[in-house]
């Protein structure tokens, strides 16, 4: 997967939900205007988050603290399950707990704070995603992505099945074409089959020519706007800068200023001192 595509995704899936769509169309119509129609057909495949997915993305964004010691506990658990160390598991019981509880917490925060709300199946679904990650390191990945397209699960044995659920994984593939953590199950079709309904009628993957011309000049107004943006981000820096350096040297002609003052002062008292003894000799 190009560049392109990584920059893409990265973008997208930190919009606000109501923005995917025509973001998404706007992303593939730029890297298509650019020439690159392989890239604009995989931005195209991005698949659209379901709404606890934006917000779980939308908290790894936020307060990646929360999501750090989650996987953070995850690691250890696994770690004590690979060594079959019952103490530890028993141990870390209450942190568990507590830790998820936190996630799902900080998650209904975040969304709340957007602007948005989560409902209970969501928090039960963020809940469930909490502790998929707790248990497989690819789900981890998944939750810490910032790029979840849906929820996870874990049933309580093998791996959690990732398929279709991240928009791009680390190494830059497009998750949907994989494998989940079923080993038997068959690799896009089945992805695809299991998710039928998760393209709506806003959300198709062609563009119409209108549109197509629309989301060019969308995404060239966009550039021109970001140059623009940059422009005035630099020029104000430099002023700021400049307006700085005036301030020191006005303090420091400040400072000479009143260090001016004093000595004629104290040159005056010294003339005023000698004039007196000039016309007082013997005084």
């Amino acid at each position: 997967m190009s560049d392109v595509v990584a920059e893409a995704a990265a973008s997208l899936y930190a919009v606000p939900l109501a923005e995917f769509v025509a973001s998404r169309k706007a992303l593939a119509a730029s890297a298509k205007a650019d020439g690159d129609a392989s890239a604009a057909k995989e931005i195209l495949a991005l698949r659209k988050p379901t709404v606890t997915a934006w917000a779980m993305n939308l908290t790894s964004r936020d307060d990646a603290g929360v999501v750090a010691n989650l996987l953070g506990l995850g690691a250890r658990m696994r770690a004590a399950q690979a060594r079959l160390d019952a103490r530890v598991l028993t141990s870390v019981r209450g942190e568990r707990d507590a830790s998820v509880a936190a996630y799902v917490d900080r998650v209904a925060e975040v969304t709340t704070a957007a602007g948005a709300a989560l409902s209970a199946s969501g928090r039960d679904e963020v809940r469930a995603s909490a502790i998929a990650a707790l248990a497989d390191e690819s789900a981890a990945q998944a939750l810490a992505s910032g790029q979840l397209t849906r929820s996870l699960s874990y049933s309580g044995f093998g791996e959690v099945d990732l398929s279709g659920a991240v928009g791009v994984t680390s190494s830059g593939s497009i998750m949907s074409v994989l494998k989940g953590g079923k080993p038997d199950s068959a690799p896009e079709a089945e992805s695809q089959a299991q998710h039928p309904s998760e393209s709506d009628d806003d959300d198709d993957e062609e563009l119409t020519a209108e549109e197509l011309a629309q989301a060019v000049a969308d995404a060239k107004a966009a550039k021109t706007a970001a140059r623009a943006r940059r422009q005035a981000e630099a020029e104000v820096s430099a002023a700021e800068s400049e307006m700085k350096q005036v301030q020191a040297d006005l303090e420091s002609a400040e400072d000479a200023a009143r260090a001016a003052r004093k000595a004629v002062v104290a040159a005056q008292r010294r003339l005023d001192a000698a004039r007196k003894r000039l016309a007082h000799p013997s005084g």
